[in-house]
């Protein structure tokens, strides 16, 4: 069930749940739950529209002097100044100061939008971003303030989409700084040295925006020490001279495909899924203030199947 609907479902069924005759004869957890519902529902609506951080920042804003108020007024004895779904959010207010700074400098969740990450993600799947291995960033704006260190060939990079800031996207790292990442007819080299694939099987999965069956062949490349499965390009798209796609500034388009030279503070990434994912290949590099972090594990639950997979080092 989407957020959206899930943040409908239960801003309709509040007003049922928290009146006041079930305060006054119905079980008190009953009220209680409607409370969190009251409280819960308008947050899931409003996350589907604006981001996680805006919404809390802004709760925090509103509901701290409140929960400073009762505080001070509990110590002294009197009665509480709000009542009621009221009440009940602001003893919510240190939660939302706690999930804010977790969020914004130890980690945060991030659901895998399409399949350009398979077979290693698949649509649906809850990855655990790490925030700290790059470096701490200032909230909302994301500008680093202490950088720890950079990201690594290989590692599963969550970040904000050169193209649309305001869209995360996950892809994995090819090039670092002053790579030389060439893909010559869906084959991949580095540093001129080609990345060799091994264990060639077929895999099958259902495309989410057809809902088509697709059968294409999976791969093991081993890139800086670290093997992963990837889906081979079939189609081996060209993206040499002549096609579409605009000028990359560090990048040469030639008869059999691209050639790119990482600059400075910048990242090559490819999705897992060479076929189906729109990458650097297409739109040119990552900046460095566009990192979000580093995704370190993935959750999935499939027919009561749970998974949790550690996808970077």
């Amino acid at each position: 069930m989407s957020l959206f609907l899930s943040g409908l479902g239960l801003t309709a069924i509040a007003p049922v749940l928290c009146r006041k005759s079930c305060m006054a004869r119905g079980p008190q957890w009953v009220y209680t739950l409607g409370c969190m519902a009251a409280v819960l529902g308008p947050y899931f609506l409003l996350c589907t529209f604006v981001d996680m951080h805006t919404i809390l920042l802004l709760c925090i804003t509103v509901g701290a002097p409140f929960w400073v108020v009762e505080r001070v007024r509990a110590a002294r004895g009197k009665i509480r100044f709000t009542q009621g779904v009221i009440a009940f959010a602001v003893e919510l207010v240190p939660i939302a100061v706690l999930l804010f700074v977790v969020r914004s400098f130890v980690a945060e969740g991030y659901v895998v939008p399409s399949s350009s990450m398979r077979p290693n993600l698949a649509v649906g799947n809850l990855v655990l971003v790490d925030k700290i291995t790059y470096g701490l960033r200032y909230p909302l704006s994301n500008k680093l303030f202490l950088e720890v260190s950079s990201p690594q060939r290989a590692d599963v990079l969550v970040f904000r989409f050169p193209l649309d800031r305001s869209k995360p996207y996950i892809k994995r790292v090819i090039g670092i700084p002053g790579d030389l990442i060439e893909y010559r007819e869906g084959e991949l080299y580095v540093n001129s040295v080609r990345i060799l694939e091994e264990d060639v099987e077929r895999y099958e999965y259902v495309d989410e925006t057809s809902g088509a069956p697709k059968l294409v062949m999976s791969a093991t490349e081993e890139l800086a020490g670290n093997r992963f499965k990837i889906l081979r390009d079939t189609h081996a798209r060209e993206l040499g001279r002549g096609t579409d796609f605009p000028n990359i500034p560090g990048c040469e388009r030639n008869e059999v495909g691209l050639k790119c030279l990482v600059p400075n503070d910048s990242f090559f990434v490819l999705g897992d899924n060479r076929g189906n994912s729109l990458d650097s290949r297409y739109w040119g590099f990552v900046s460095g203030r566009d990192i979000i972090g580093r995704a370190l594990y993935s959750v999935s639950l499939n027919k009561m199947n749970f998974k949790f997979v550690r996808i970077s080092n």
